[in-house]
């Protein structure tokens, strides 16, 4: 772990004395960016996202940690700049993040309110219907849409871990993904005008 993620998707805030690189030069320059711009980026981080979470204090450790990660960061024209970018980063990550695991929440905690109900011939019938119209669509998607729908929605797999696989950006995936949901909301529109 290189200290910036915690298992569970929080930002880990790792003592300021283990964020020096290897090197003294390039730790004594960490030091003094780190003495100069922690308060300051905290306070940045926390007008411009809020409170958390993740803290701002947590995100303004964890953007110095990948900042000393980073080769040679001594020689960047503008090093509190990129360490402002990675701060502003990791937070959007972060919301990625936790949006993802939301909506997976909503649609779980749907099927559960759903199967949970009284469950009546009726709609035993009605929910294999809606399953037979859900595998139509899915049949008639493109198979690339299809496949990346599948990975990100059913089985979970982040929309990141995703384009590395396909070799695309994060917004493709996104695209595929809300194409994909288009496509079976269609599907479901036309069944109900058929009637």
């Amino acid at each position: 772990m290189d200290g910036a993620h915690q298992g569970d998707g929080t930002l880990a805030a790792p003592h300021p004395d283990s964020v020096a690189a290897s090197s003294s030069p390039q730790r004594l320059s960490l030091e003094i960016l780190y003495r100069a711009h922690f308060r300051d980026l905290a306070r940045y981080i926390g007008r411009r996202f809020g409170s958390g979470p993740p803290e701002p204090e947590e995100v303004a450790q964890a953007a110095f940690t990948r900042l000393a990660a980073a080769d040679n960061f001594a020689s960047l024209d503008d090093p509190r700049g990129y360490l402002y970018s990675i701060a502003c980063n990791l937070v959007i990550d972060h919301q990625r993040r936790q949006g993802h695991r939301n909506a997976i929440h909503r649609d779980l905690s749907y099927l559960d309110e759903y199967l949970l109900s009284e469950s009546s011939p009726e709609r035993v019938l009605l929910a294999k219907e809606r399953f037979a119209i859900f595998e139509e669509a899915l049949r008639a998607m493109p198979k690339m849409r299809r496949r990346i729908f599948l990975l990100v929605r059913a089985e979970g797999h982040a929309p990141r871990d995703v384009a590395r696989q396909f070799g695309m950006s994060d917004a493709a995936i996104y695209k595929h993904v809300q194409r994909a949901l288009e496509d079976c909301a269609y599907a479901f529109e036309k069944a109900e005008r058929r009637g």
